[in-house]
């Protein structure tokens, strides 16, 4: 927003203006900041503090809302700038995309590129000019996440490659000389060994006498800041709380607060034990003349001469009287002008004359600027539109607003418009206006083949790791300079400054006010509902329907174009082409499309994109807008509330994925929503429907009526109805029903919610190389890796943020691990994905992030998710094949056999445990599917192993067909699975299918088998 700024603010500038002690703070996140540490040199020090991210934090979290990706990078560069302009620091970024967790560095500076991240680590260096650097990160596994020791290692080599004029001389080619630090420190972990909040976060400012050494600085952020009337470390949670996304929300207390950190290096002599950031140092304006300066007294005596004359001003400071602050200043711009045009008298090395004049440039900025406020002149530069397209005429009003009416000569103004946009004054000339401001308005027309307004790093299409930045001055900066901006020169007798200042709509609603920059978009966007549709190989020629969005985005009358569709050469799309005629502003229409995929299309991506012509000129691109609302308002932002906004540009297409994937058919599913996710979205298109069940029908829904239930990720613990609920779940499984569920936290654990013990480890087991996760299959022949679909390994690679999360560390030995991944470096992960057979039915659990992966279309998770959704049938089926193999049921139909396999439920029995006993009463027949059973003749007291029933084998038949004590015991010679039917439902069995009997009886004289 373009804040007026009070008396505070303007002295902590005036005060700034005698400072060239700039530090840089680095770190990996928008929120991984010492907050204290920017308050502290901004506030107290009076320095240039500056907080440089490796990312934006795409890949972060987002508790406050919906945007992901690209738009949650926005939003949270949006966060960081209002904790900057809390704590008087800045921000700037690398183009570095936040890819998500990761354990150690190896990945990101493979992904990054190590070498990149060094260039933009220097170039941030030597954009800021900063005495101190200070690393968030040490660059080791104290520091918790890989992005952390990434930066950290990043960091050591920057250091010393910043000031080499050999190292990356590109930068000195766009303006950026070689510039060495002075000092070099690393923050301290001074957590306390408290990692709740995700990391070595210095929550609580403890003395820790650890740190209390030679070549550890100790700052207390909890001085009082006379001018703000709070201590600086109050002030820094101000700051903080404004990562709204990342929960972040701390109290503001006085009391002391300490920061400890490490000396890296030095370039110039310290003590021992340092008092301040910048002992050894000559922070002040005349520490340029000791670097880059060379000692040259001509800079000595020019920069002595114009802090001498800040100083006068700031001890003048007087708001209702500011003529001899105003004069001090202008006599101190006036020499620093002299300076830089007089810069060759200081002899200078070549790179260190061009830093020098780097530096002085924008301090004269700063002079103009802090001179306008001492002044009382404002410069606004108001549009009549925040959105404007492409031909479109719109007026700017430029007003210098003169509060303090100070005697002002000529007064021009000047606009900074994109290549071929025009601009015609309207008035012709520059007006007084009750002699408290002087006015300009214009008629602005932008060019027809304008470029649409997107955040600067989204302007190309970003690799898979890395923003392409467009190579000006907007790289680093958390957004580009606005798109049109006025400046204004104004005489003060002998001296003319130029004041700056962006366009911006400024209007009132309901709640508050805003200030939104002009941005162009297009006349029309084109919004497919759906920018991916999957669909599996056919032999057959296949038909959809896609709907498409259109709407108006002029803000004045209607509009007219034509939208046509690009498909693949021999697809058929109709209709081909649309006029479209939207009446009025904002207006919307809904479109759609038949699209007819020929038959044996092989698996892979084809796209279908839409094309709007208006006024001569295509448009392919949709409109995604990212708003940030005014805080304390209710509800999601909108067009006429929000007082952030830009927008997202992408293609207008739809990307037709056609997988090699089968999917059960006649399975009946429900499934509980846990924390934002889009499964049930994702898999609409093949068909699989869900019953969404809700928080009113937990507690009474038929769950038998489901073939299967699937539990959303962390669905446990956002729903309260789920965990009252939780026995109606495992009961459903019990009954024949199957489970499944995805990934959950710690809470899930030890609560019931499990069939069978479970043990997480803390921090989590994950897997987060989506590149290569070394798949091993553990159980190839299970049916959970063949039914329907053939699982391979590659079916796990390729993978998006994440492979999985949460995986089980120990369980009981009855459930199954299915497959193993693991990074680099570490033992094979088998908790990812268990099953167990639990009575009748089956409980699965998965940390695989199917959440992510399927949303991203990820051919492997489809086709693994379709086999997990299989289980049912794929349950049945293998029961009825391995029954086929026994002579009591090899004459029985396929359909006769699958009758049976309902009846079985399975049982796990550890080594050394008792299947069957002697003396028991015969109430159940068993299938060894898998191990071993001794079966064991006891008399007097004795025992004797007769035989060993191996996999395959049944136990327990002829038992089945009267009312006999079993003669023989059968116990677990290794752990063993069985296959259970019970003497009741085998009994109608045999008055169903009497052949089985038959079987029985030739088993019993054949064999004499009593088991």
């Amino acid at each position: 927003m373009n804040s007026v700024l009070n008396n505070s603010d303007l002295y902590y500038r005036l005060r700034n203006l005698g400072m060239s002690g700039g530090m840089i703070h680095f770190g990996s996140h928008p929120d991984d900041e010492d907050e204290g540490l920017l308050v502290y040199v901004a506030r107290k020090i009076g320095g240039r503090a500056v907080y440089w991210s490796a990312t934006r934090g795409e890949g972060g979290q987002n508790r406050i809302g919906s945007y992901q990706r690209e738009a949650l990078g926005i939003y949270r560069t949006w966060e960081s700038d209002s904790a900057r302009a809390v704590d008087g620091g800045e921000c700037l970024y690398g183009p570095f995309i936040d890819f998500g967790y990761c354990k150690n560095a190896d990945e990101p500076l493979e992904n990054w590129g190590r070498e990149q991240l060094i260039k933009q680590v220097v170039r941030a260096i030597r954009l800021v000019q900063p005495q101190v650097i200070v690393g968030r990160w040490q660059g080791i596994a104290d520091d918790f996440h890989g992005h952390h020791q990434a930066v950290g290692l990043a960091i050591c080599e920057a250091f010393a490659a910043a000031g080499d004029p050999n190292k990356f001389p590109e930068l000195s080619q766009v303006g950026l000389a070689p510039w060495q630090p002075q000092k070099f420190y690393l923050s301290t972990n001074n957590t306390g060994g408290d990692q709740s909040v995700g990391g070595a976060i210095n929550c609580f400012g403890f003395y820790n006498p650890d740190y209390e050494r030679d070549g550890i600085l100790r700052l207390n952020t909890g001085e009082y800041d006379p001018i703000a009337g709070t201590t600086y470390q109050e002030r820094a949670w101000l700051a903080t709380n404004n990562h709204r996304t990342q929960g972040f929300g701390l109290a503001p207390n006085p009391g002391d607060f300490y920061y400890y950190f490490i000396l890296q290096q030095s370039l110039v002599a310290v003590p021992a034990r340092e008092n301040d950031l910048y002992d050894g140092l000559d922070p002040t304006l005349t520490g340029l003349v000791d670097y880059p300066g060379e000692g040259s007294p001509f800079l000595r005596e020019k920069l002595a001469a114009i802090k001498a004359l800040v100083q006068d001003a700031i001890a003048q400071f007087n708001p209702q009287n500011v003529k001899l602050v105003a004069e001090s200043l202008i006599a101190g711009l006036k020499i620093l002008r002299e300076t830089r045009a007089n810069l060759a008298t200081a002899k200078l090395a070549p790179q260190a004359e061009k830093a020098i004049d780097y530096s002085l440039a924008r301090k004269e900025t700063e002079f103009e600027d802090v001179i306008a406020q001492v002044l009382g002149l404002r410069l606004e530069c108001l549009s009549d539109d925040a959105h404007v397209i492409p031909g479109q005429q719109f007026r700017l009003h430029s007003r210098l607003w003169n509060y303090r009416e100070v005697p002002i000569g000529e007064v021009t103004f000047k606009y900074h418009l994109p290549q071929g946009w025009t601009q015609q004054e309207i008035d012709g000339e520059v007006k007084s206006v009750v002699g408290l401001a002087f006015s300009s308005h214009s008629e602005v027309t932008v060019a027809q083949q304008a470029t649409l307004t997107t955040p600067y790093w989204l302007e190309q299409t970003p690799e898979r790791y890395t923003y392409t930045w467009p190579n000006n001055e907007a790289d680093s900066r958390p957004f580009a300079l606005p798109l049109i901006s006025a400046q204004c020169q104004v005489n003060l007798g002998e001296t003319t400054i130029t004041l700056r200042q962006g366009a911006f709509l400024r209007e009132a609603f309901t709640g508050g006010y805003r200030e939104l920059d002009v941005k162009v978009i297009p006349p029309i966007s084109v919004q497919p509902v759906q920018s991916r549709k999957m669909l599996s190989v056919q032999s057959l020629a296949q038909t959809f329907v896609l709907t498409v969005v259109v709407q108006s985005q002029t803000e004045h009358g209607s509009i007219e174009g034509t939208l046509r569709t690009e498909a693949p050469p021999d697809w058929q799309v109709e209709p081909q082409r649309i006029a479209i005629v939207l009446d009025k502003a904002k207006d919307t229409k809904t479109l759609q499309f038949t699209v007819t995929v020929p038959a044996n299309k092989p698996a892979g991506d084809y796209t279908i994109r839409y094309v709007i012509n208006v006024g001569e000129r295509d448009y392919d691109v949709a409109l995604a807008p990212v708003r940030m609302g005014y805080p304390g308002l209710p509800g999601v932002p909108n067009e006429s509330n929000c007082i952030r906004e830009t927008f997202i540009l992408s293609p207008s297409s739809v990307t037709v994925r056609l997988l090699d994937i089968k999917f059960a058919s006649g399975l009946k599913y429900a499934y509980v929503k846990g924390a934002a996710e889009e499964v049930v979205e994702a898999l609409a298109d093949y068909g699989i429907a869900f019953h969404l069940i809700s928080d009113e029908e937990m507690g009474y829904l038929d769950l038998t009526q489901f073939d299967a239930v699937v539990v959303g990720p962390n669905a446990y613990l956002v729903r309260d109805e789920l965990k009252k609920n939780a026995e109606r779940f495992l009961k459903y499984v019990e009954q024949g029903g199957t489970l499944i569920v995805q990934y959950h936290n710690y809470s899930y654990e030890g609560k019931g919610y499990t069939p069978y013990p479970i043990h997480y480890n803390q921090p989590h087991d994950r897997v987060t190389n989506e590149d290569n996760p070394s798949p091993e299959i553990l159980i190839p022949d299970h049916y959970l890796m063949n039914n329907p679909n053939p699982i391979t390994t590659n079916d796990f690679l390729g993978w998006v943020q994440d492979v999985g999360m949460y995986f089980f560390r120990e369980w009981d030995k009855r459930y199954q691990p299915i497959v193993a991944c693991h990074d680099p470096g570490e033992p094979p992960q088998k908790g990812g994905m268990l099953i167990t057979e639990y009575g009748e039915g089956t409980y699965l659990y998965t940390g695989y992030t199917f959440f992510r992966q399927l949303p991203a279309g990820t051919p492997g998770a489809f086709r693994l998710i379709a086999n997990i959704l299989s289980i049912p049938a794929s349950r049945l089926q293998m029961r009825a094949k391995l029954l086929k193999t026994f002579a009591l049921f090899s004459l029985m139909s396929d359909e006769e056999l699958l009758t049976v396999a309902r009846m079985i439920s399975g049982r796990y029995y550890p080594t050394g445990e008792y299947l069957i006993r002697t003396g028991d009463e015969s109430r159940e027949m068993y299938i060894v599917v898998e191990g071993e059973f001794e079966i064991i003749e006891e008399k007097a007291g004795s025992e004797k192993v007769i035989e060993v029933a191996q996999a395959g084998e049944i136990l327990g038949e002829i038992g089945m067909v009267g009312n006999i004590k079993r003669t023989l015991s059968a116990r677990a010679k290794v752990d063993s699975r069985v296959l259970v039917i019970e003497k009741q439902r085998f009994r109608s069995l045999i008055y169903q299918y009497p052949i089985i009997a038959e079987h029985i009886m030739q088993i019993l004289v054949s064999e004499g088998n009593l088991l």
